[in-house]
Formats: C-alpha cells, sequence, structure tokens
C-alpha cells in the first residue's frame, strides 16, 4: 500500500515538472513566433517599399 503511493507521489511530482518544463518551451516558441511574424512584416514593408520605389522610374 504504501509503494503505491510514494509511487503516485513521484509520478505527480515527475508529471509536475515536465509540465512546468513543457510550459516554458510553449513560452519560448511563442515568443520566437512572435519574432519571426514581426520579422517577416518588417520584410514586407521593404520589399513593398522597393517595389514602389523601383516602379517610379
Amino acid at each position: 500500500m504504501y509503494l503505491g503511493v510514494f509511487d503516485m507521489n513521484q509520478r505527480l511530482e515527475q508529471t509536475r515538472k515536465v509540465l512546468r518544463e513543457k510550459q516554458h518551451l510553449k513560452k519560448l516558441i511563442e515568443e520566437d513566433i512572435r519574432e519571426l511574424e514581426k520579422d517577416v512584416q518588417d520584410l514586407e514593408e521593404m520589399t513593398n517599399r522597393y517595389v514602389t520605389s523601383s516602379q517610379r522610374y
């Protein structure tokens, strides 16, 4: 009986640890995605300016 409870407590702690790690990774990935979206937006704006300015000539 006690061994089963210990195993469950150990599994609970391990699961909590994995959850914290996954949440941290999720946060990092979300930050990366935001940065990439901003980079894409900036590059699109630069490209549009270049195309617009080259069409004038």
